[in-house]
């Protein structure tokens, strides 16, 4: 029998437990939001109160399953996140910016050792002004032409330093964020109109021996020529050279504000234009990267979140997921731990208005549990929503399973008609307790529900397609279950041994 038919005879459209990655299992998105982990409350926290988090887990324990969980809340209560999953473009912009060769044997380890708090900072404010600044442009935040001219210069200010985007360009940012900002500054013209006169009045004094040619009597004697080509030439020079040492000052404060962020490709360009148009007092106030150096990056993410704050967003929201697949790190745990261990700080997990979410691989658990004391007082991960590792009961197992059952049961399919619950595919002598128990051995959603598909798989491979609909042959005996579930724990065995 094909595997369709049998799932046709309880009424499911397709397998509940094809897909092994929840970021890409439809049916997943289909489960409610109340059938996740026990320890979801606690690591989400509140919306209105955001908190650190950090969780341990196995591969295929289901942290991704818990950040997409989160994700969903976050999204319905309009929250503002993002999600800290692609890893290899700001390592591949730092080594870049270090001129590391792509390809040498220790290229990788050098990137990680050289990729600090300051880089993850940059990183975080990269995904979120990305993030705003294409919501701003879509249409979304109609009060962001209210905020006060700092905020708005606040906001060009990252858009100009951290912007990535496959779909805008710079100048079609900038333009667009001008439109929708209206932020107002006299200086341009003001520095233009300056430097118009300056050198009309430099060409005016250089024109003054030769006033009698259109036939002008000046009130006082002109004197030596040469004394007035002297003063027109020097007003004339002197104009201009005030308007280019500004100018490179501005080129310059702009270079070095842009060559500082080393994990985005940037050109200085948009900085210069935007400080050019800055009044003074609103460019010298602003927070540009200076250098490697923490404190501005800091500065720099309060003010984001309080930007956030002013558009209606209380918090900012990371969710950090999928270390162990960035193809820099190459799945090292050694690689690994560095990259992660600067996030581990006190006063970026505690920082104000900053809910960090860490959803780690279990190899990661040594920072925190072999931590020394001053280590772990730096990390106060006491004070943060920690879940050394994270474990499933058998119970919570069947629960989910049974979610995925129903989410895949055509709609309207009355709820008495059998394959609804898990009980209902096994034989009589198969009891509830011992389906708990073979998936909780097994320990993890990805390994439990791998063997439900696997077992109904087989055993609809062995039945006859002519099989009566009340035949007791559809439901799964004891001893396949016995047979697949013992090889599936040898699998995990095996799993477990390599890859944790």
């Amino acid at each position: 029998m094909f595997p369709h038919t049998w799932r046709a005879h309880w009424a499911l459209d397709e397998d509940p437990f094809v897909q092994e990655d929840a970021d890409k299992d439809p049916v997943l998105a289909r489960i409610p939001d109340t059938a996740v982990h026990s320890s979801f409350d606690r690591l989400f926290g509140s919306a209105g109160s955001p908190a650190p988090g950090v969780v341990f887990g196995e591969k295929g324990s289901g942290k991704s399953s818990l950040r997409l969980a989160m994700r969903r809340r976050l999204a319905a209560e309009s929250a503002f996140f993002v999600e800290y999953v692609e890893f290899d473009s700001f390592l591949t912009e730092a080594r870049k910016a270090d001129r590391l060769p792509p390809s040498a044997p220790k290229t990788a380890r050098k990137v990680v050792d050289r990729f600090s708090l300051t880089d993850h900072v940059d990183a975080l404010l990269s995904l979120g002004t990305t993030k705003l600044v294409d919501s701003i442009l879509d249409g979304g935040h109609p009060r962001v032409s209210q905020l006060a001219p700092k905020s708005k210069a606040t906001l060009m200010a990252l858009a100009s330093l951290y912007y990535r985007s496959d779909d805008r360009s710079g100048a079609e940012v900038d333009r667009g964020l001008q439109k929708r900002v209206k932020l107002r500054s006299s200086r341009p013209f003001l520095r233009s109109l300056g430097k118009t006169l300056g050198t009309l009045a430099g060409l005016a004094l250089a024109a003054v021996p030769h006033a009698d040619v259109v036939g002008l009597e000046l009130p006082f004697e002109v004197g030596d020529a040469g004394n007035w080509y002297g003063g027109g030439a020097a007003l004339f020079g002197a104009t201009w050279l005030f308007h280019a040492i500004n100018a490179g000052l501005v080129r310059r404060r702009a270079s070095q504000a842009a060559r500082s962020v080393r994990v985005v490709p940037r050109d200085p360009e948009p900085l210069q234009r935007l400080l050019g148009r800055l009044g003074k007092s609103v460019s010298s106030d602003l927070a540009l990267p200076d250098g490697g150096g923490i404190g501005t990056r800091l500065v720099l993410l309060q003010r984001f979140i309080r930007l956030l704050g002013d558009l209606g967003h209380s918090s900012y929201w990371v969710l950090m997921d999928r270390v162990d697949e960035a193809t820099a790190l190459a799945g090292n745990a050694d690689l690994m731990r560095t990259f992660v261990e600067s996030m581990l700080e006190h006063r970026l997990l505690q920082f104000e208005g900053l809910a960090l979410k860490l959803f780690l691989p279990i190899e990661l658990s040594r920072l925190y549990l072999g931590a020394s004391p001053d280590e772990l007082k730096s990390m106060r991960l006491d004070k943060a929503n920690s879940i050394p590792e994270l474990r499933w009961s058998g119970h919570e197992l069947v629960e989910v399973a049974v979610q995925r059952l129903r989410a895949v049961r055509p709609e309207g399919t009355p709820s008495d008609r059998p394959g609804g619950r898990l009980a209902e595919f096994f034989d009589d002598d198969l009891t509830g307790d011992d389906v708990r128990d073979a998936l909780g051995e097994l320990g993890t959603p990805r390994l439990a529900f791998g063997f439900l598909g696997a077992l109904f798989s087989e055993h609809a491979r062995e039945l006859d397609d002519d099989l009566a609909a009340e035949d007791p042959a559809w439901r799964i005996p004891r001893r396949r279950f016995d047979i697949i579930h013992a090889s599936w724990v040898d699998r995990a065995r095996g799993l477990r041994r390599s890859l944790n």
